[in-house]
This record gives C-alpha cells, sequence and structure tokens, in this order.
C-alpha cells in the first residue's frame, strides 16, 4: 500500500506547522515521492504522484499560482505544500485556487517561512523510503502467489501482516498497455477500497478487496481504459487469499477475450459459456465437437469465398430471426433467406431443434475459444 497524503499530512501537520487549505477530499491521493517545484517548465517532467512544495519564487517571473496549481493537478500530482511569507501568503491563496483544489481533489497546504524545508522533505523522504521497502516485500509476495499453488505459509503470512486478510473477498484485475498508474490509484483511494498495485509478466495487476463497493467494478473498468489502448480483464470475485493463483488465470483470460472481441475490458463472470471451456481440461473433445458441427461449412465457405459461418454465427446469436439477422450484417433479407437455406443443406439440419441450435452456437464458442 501506497503512502497517503493523510498520512504525511499527519506526521508532519504538528513539527511542521501545516494548514490545510483546500482539496481535503484528495488526502487519500496516494505519494510516490516528493518534489520541490520552482519552475514551470519543469512540469512536464512528472510522472505522477508527487507531493510537491513551493516556496513560489516562480512568482516573480510572472507565473501565476493559479496557473501553476493547475498545472501539477493536471499532472496527477498528489498535492502541494505552499511554503509562505517570502514569496508568498496566505492571502495569494484566493477562492479560485480552492475550488480549483476541491474540484480536482488536491490537498493544498500552507507551512510558515521560518520552517526549514529541508527538514520536511528530510522527514518525508524517509518515511517514503520505508514505505518502499514495504511496498518492494508485498510486491514478491503477490507475484509469487501469482503461480504458487497451495500457497506458501510464509507468503500468506507476508500478505496478512499487510493487511490482506486470508478470509475475504477479492478480485484480481489485468492490465495491458498502462503507463500511469495513479489514474488507477486515485479512483481506488476515492472509494476507499483497499489494493494493491504490481508489475507482472509485463502487464499492471490490481488485486483488491470489492466487498464494500460490489457494484463498482464497470465504472472502475472504464476509469482505468481511459486511453483507447488499455485493455482490462477481471476475474470473479473469490473468496479467500489461498486462490490468487486461479483468480488470477481467468483475470488473463478476460482480458484475451476483451483483446479478441476488440473490447476495453472483461469480467469474467460475465464470459458465459466460455467459462465452461476454460474450466475444461479435455480439449482434444472440444476440437472434436467443433469439427463435427462446423468443419463443413467452413469448408464450403474457404472454396466459395463464402460467409455462410458468420451468417449463421449472427443468425443463432439473433434467435433465428431473419429481419434481426439482415440489419445486423447489413445484407437484404433474401440473401439471409438464401445462406440460410444453402447452410442447412450442407450441414444436414433444419435449424429446427433446440439442441441442435445449441450444439452449433457452443461450437462457434469453442472456436472462439481456440483462437485466443
Amino acid at each position: 500500500m501506497q503512502t497517503k497524503v493523510s498520512e504525511l499530512y499527519e506526521a508532519g501537520k504538528s513539527k511542521f506547522r501545516l494548514k490545510l487549505q483546500a482539496g481535503a477530499s484528495g488526502l487519500t491521493n496516494s505519494v510516490y515521492w516528493v518534489y520541490l517545484a520552482e519552475d514551470p517548465r519543469n512540469v512536464s517532467f512528472l510522472k505522477g504522484g508527487e507531493l510537491a512544495i513551493t516556496t513560489g519564487i516562480f512568482t516573480q517571473n510572472g507565473v501565476s499560482l493559479y496557473e501553476f496549481i493547475r498545472s501539477l493537478a493536471m499532472c496527477n500530482c498528489s498535492g502541494i505544500i505552499v511554503n509562505t511569507g517570502q514569496y508568498l501568503h496566505e492571502t495569494d491563496i484566493t477562492p479560485q485556487i480552492i475550488e480549483l483544489c476541491d474540484k480536482n481533489r488536491f490537498p493544498l497546504f500552507v507551512m510558515p517561512w521560518e520552517v526549514h524545508l529541508v527538514d520536511l522533505m528530510q522527514e518525508y523522504c524517509t518515511i517514503l523510503l520505508q514505505s518502499n521497502r514495504m511496498e518492494d516485500r508485498l510486491n514478491t509476495a503477490f507475484q509469487t502467489a501469482m503461480y504458487q499453488s497451495p500457497l506458501n505459509e510464509n507468503v500468506i503470512r507476508t500478505l496478512n501482516r499487510a493487511g490482506f486478510p486470508t478470509a475475504a473477498d477479492y478480485r484480481i484485475l489485468t492490465v495491458q498497455n498502462l503507463q500511469n498508474t495513479t489514474r488507477v490509484v486515485m479512483p481506488l483511494n476515492a472509494l476507499g477500497f483497499r489494493y494493491h498495485v504490481f508489475e507482472y509478466e509485463n502487464m499492471k495487476i490490481i488485486v483488491y478487496l470489492p466487498s464494500e463497493h460490489s457494484n463498482t467494478f464497470e465504472n472502475l473498468a472504464e476509469q482505468i481504459c481511459y486511453c483507447d489502448s488499455v485493455r482490462l480483464g477481471a476475474s470473479d470475485v473469490f473468496h479467500s487469499i489461498t486462490e490468487l493463483a486461479t483468480g488470477y488465470k481467468r483475470a488473463r483470460f478476460a482480458l484475451a477475450v476483451a483483446l479478441a472481441r476488440g473490447k476495453s475490458y472483461a469480467g469474467f463472470e460475465s464470459l458465459g459459456f466460455l467459462k465452461i471451456l476454460f474450466c475444461t481440461s479435455d480439449t482434444k473433445l472440444l476440437w472434436e465437437l467443433y469439427q463435427q458441427r462446423l468443419a463443413k461449412l467452413e469448408a464450403y465457405d474457404a472454396e466459395h469465398s463464402g460467409e455462410l459461418c458468420d451468417t449463421l454465427k449472427t443468425f443463432l446469436l439473433c434467435d433465428c430471426n431473419l429481419l434481426l439477422t439482415s440489419k445486423q450484417i447489413h445484407t437484404h433479407r433474401n440473401t439471409i433467406i438464401y445462406r440460410v437455406s444453402r447452410i442447412k443443406e450442407i450441414l444436414q439440419t433444419s435449424l429446427d431443434s433446440a439442441e441442435e441450435k445449441f450444439n452449433l452456437l457452443a461450437a462457434f464458442y469453442i472456436k472462439e475459444y481456440f483462437s485466443l
């Protein structure tokens, strides 16, 4: 768990005479490092998650405090401490600045000039370094848990000590192409989740306890997939930390489905029949079922550059409704009637039996499963 702004505030509130002026809702923001911010030209170098400290010397060059704070907030910094008394004063914290910080969940503190910046930075950096060492140990424990089953007792104890109980509801998210983890951490902190984010197999992995926020997965996924290139797969909810390896496999499978279907995200619990296929160990049997149902139709399409397989799948998904099928694939109804007639001839079926329709649709799902 990363150190939050609130923890640094409590640790230094009295000693460094800190006062919170705005952005109280952002006290849950995670802090990765402390940054002395005096030159607006360097703001673009920030990675997100920094707690900025400034004396406001930049105002001597005509840069307004409002614009400076705004640029830091847009870079996903965690908050700012303004050292007042020399270049800035508390009266410079205008209502517009307060509104900006409140709106963006960006904590703003003031600290008197008499307090030495070096003392505050040294103490906060020590706290963050200790937190990073704990984070490294937790990363190792979670990475071990991704492939180890049954889970080693030492690993369980490490996770328990970090606030992850053995018996609890968990969900795992696997995220591809996520560069800025701040976009993940902020909504997790705001919702009050207990979570851990780490890297594994070139992906960002998020393990969190959803029990108190069971209806927020879709909202969370949409916030994480803020960029078109970000893709996410989620496990279903499991009930013990000893099931992390299984949860991870299911999240990876959901991610593969999202990629194959061109979706931003997919949850394992919403995959329907594909969940059964995922849990089936006899892949040879699945292949035989797929071949028995669709091989002839695929051979016909290959020989005639046809579209009978795609038409049949859409027809089945449309509950064998000709008009709806026509609309789905943007093809004239008469063409659909002809294609369905040819499909019946090739497969030697009337497509009237519910069992036959189910078997054919299952074959299409098996085909999709083998393509993942």
